[in-house]
């Protein structure tokens, strides 16, 4: 089974060893080593975040200066499309 991820979206995706499914999402901006796997909204709201000169703390330049780049790639579509794509979601675990 093949994936069907836009070429220009899988800068956020780390497939599974078999390929078959998206095991988490990155966040691509160079030297960021974030990885999660609750969803391709979460990278988004990760960069932007960090991305927000405002918030002192959190702030990066890299991730600021991606937004500016990729902004047109960040939108609630975006993430809707990535959505679409089978991934592995968060393991959640009865007690």
């Amino acid at each position: 089974m093949s994936l069907n991820i836009p070429e220009h979206l899988k800068k956020y995706c780390i497939l599974s060893d078999d390929g078959t499914i998206i095991d988490r999402f990155k966040c691509p901006v160079s030297g960021c080593e974030f990885k999660t796997r609750l969803g391709p909204g979460a990278v988004r709201m990760h960069i932007l975040i960090k991305a927000d000169p405002k918030n002192e703390t959190r702030y990066s330049p890299d991730h600021e200066e991606y937004f500016k780049q990729y902004e047109s790639e960040l939108t609630p579509d975006t993430v809707r499309d990535l959505a679409k794509v089978p991934y592995r979601p968060v393991s959640y675990k009865k007690e």
